[in-house]
């Protein structure tokens, strides 16, 4: 896996999670300025797309989002990292060395996973995918940008610098929960969390009820109660004092831009966290909207650089100046 972009383009084009959506996904490289020829896109100008993960689930058109990605990498015109969803998928499918699922078949996984496991009835074909997914980074990085699914932490970034490729042991190692290892690919493409005080639990988006939770960690946690902390926010939890502020909290404000996605944020119009961090999910999967940044080198990130996928595919939304556009 090549972690370090060694190519450089005339400009990035990062674009959050798609989940199968592949026509939102047609319509934002338009967009951008991307054009289809020889059955991929690229931009006549020499920018490259950044894909932030997430791929797979959930959306109607899996296959074609792939197949979007895929050619546009072997095209030259993109680079692409892993998302939670394909680590989940790639475990659900491999066996461990004790001979059973790495990631099990619970109900609530196979949910998860049920619209790529329709789309793909034949699972030679989803092999091959799963094949094409181990050759993926878990993140990217090149002078003053960052590219990470759900979140930059140095230490977990070094580690899995010298993990390889997520295949056989190196896959199961990463895979067992309670480890080191387990906690650190937790870190970085679901994001890091906290434990509730002892006797509070909260209800997540598929109706588990947890004692640990996701936490903002784009902000400086210090101080901050489990109410302040939380993502998304819940007015259940109280406001009592963390138990552990995760190691991955608090990223410096003197760092390089990192963007990110999986947090599927609210709202119609995509904003920055910080000015050297951007969130690119806005819950395409969750019946939101699929949105990108145009990064051109800055060190301090502009809100008119956001660009989302229009509500009528037949009309450009934009959501920047017509100079920021091309």
């Amino acid at each position: 896996m090549k972690n370090t972009i060694q190519q450089r383009a005339q400009g990035y084009d990062l674009i959050g999670d798609i989940h199968g959506n592949a026509g939102e996904l047609t319509d934002l490289l338009y967009l951008l300025g991307y054009e289809r020829g020889n059955g991929t896109y690229s931009h006549p100008k020499g920018r490259k797309v950044i894909f932030l993960g997430d791929y797979i689930d959930r959306g109607p058109r899996i296959r074609e989002v792939l197949e979007t990605v895929r050619g546009m990498m072997e095209g030259g015109s993109a680079f692409a990292i892993l998302g939670n969803h394909e680590v989940n998928a790639m475990r659900f499918h491999a066996t461990g060395s004790d001979g059973n699922p790495l990631r099990p078949h619970t109900k609530n996984n196979v949910k998860q996973h049920r619209a790529t496991l329709e789309q793909f009835p034949d699972r030679k074909e989803l092999a091959e995918w799963l094949h094409w997914f181990s050759s993926l980074p878990l993140f990217l990085e090149c002078d003053g940008l960052r590219a990470v699914h759900a979140c930059w932490d140095d230490e977990a970034i070094a580690e899995l610098n010298c993990a390889g490729r997520l295949v056989g042991e190196t896959l199961e190692r990463f895979s067992r929960k309670g480890s080191a290892e387990y906690e650190i690919m937790s870190r970085t493409v679901n994001g890091p969390e906290a434990l509730l005080p002892v006797g509070y639990q909260h209800e997540t988006a598929d109706s588990r009820m947890r004692s640990e939770f996701r936490v903002k960690w784009w902000v400086d946690l210090q101080g901050l109660t489990c109410r302040e902390a939380i993502f998304p926010d819940d007015p259940v939890i109280p406001h009592l004092p963390l138990r552990d502020v995760p190691l991955a909290c608090n990223y410096p404000t003197k760092a390089p831009v990192t963007f990110f996605g999986h947090y599927a944020l609210k709202g119609s119009t995509p904003k920055l966290l910080r000015p050297n961090l951007a969130c690119l999910d806005y819950g395409m999967g969750k019946g939101g909207f699929l949105c990108a940044y145009r990064w051109d080198g800055e060190s301090s990130l502009d809100e008119r650089k956001f660009i989302r996928s229009s509500a009528d595919f037949h009309k450009r939304d934009y959501n920047c100046p017509l100079e920021l556009q091309r």
